[in-house]
């Protein structure tokens, strides 16, 4: 199960990590925090500027902590979070399932980020040496933060 948890960590925390740097630097496709912010302003997301600030910087923090195993419920409420209000917007602009459109891809990487953010980091990462009371204080104040993040940003995505 360890190894499980620790091959979706690692490509999760990869994703993130280089998907956020990408998009506060423009590395590789240029596509950065501007851009970012044009897509979102497209979809009607309100405050898209600040929008794609708060994505690209959490996107690497995400990164990082799952990369680590370090505080993993935290990266990967992030996920769930990113990956929530992603759909959302492709629902509401009438996407449909299939890309490019559609919201597929964000439900796959949605399902990685709540399946760690339930299992946990496993034992190949350093939550594996803290105390389970306070990995179980993290998960659950991690989840509830996520709800309620979504339901914080759910008016500016329509």
């Amino acid at each position: 199960m360890s190894a499980g948890l620790l091959v979706l960590r690692v490509a999760l925390g990869a994703t993130f990590l280089l998907h956020g740097v990408q998009n506060l630097f423009g590395a590789w496709t240029g596509w950065d925090t501007a851009k970012m912010a044009g897509y979102l302003g497209s979809k009607g997301v309100g405050a898209s500027q600040t929008f794609s600030w708060i994505t690209a910087i959490t996107e690497v923090i995400a990164g990082v902590l799952l990369l680590v195993g370090l505080l993993t419920s935290v990266g990967a409420a992030i996920v769930v979070v990113t990956m929530a209000a992603s759909s959302y917007i492709k629902l509401s602009a009438g996407g449909g399932f299939f890309m490019p459109t559609g919201f597929e891809w964000e439900l796959a990487v949605l399902a990685g980020g709540l399946g760690l953010l339930l299992a946990g980091a496993g034992r190949f990462a350093v939550d594996s040496k803290l105390s389970g009371r306070a990995l179980g204080r993290a998960r659950t104040i991690s989840i509830v933060l996520a709800v309620l993040a979504f339901v914080a940003i759910v008016p500016f995505l329509s």
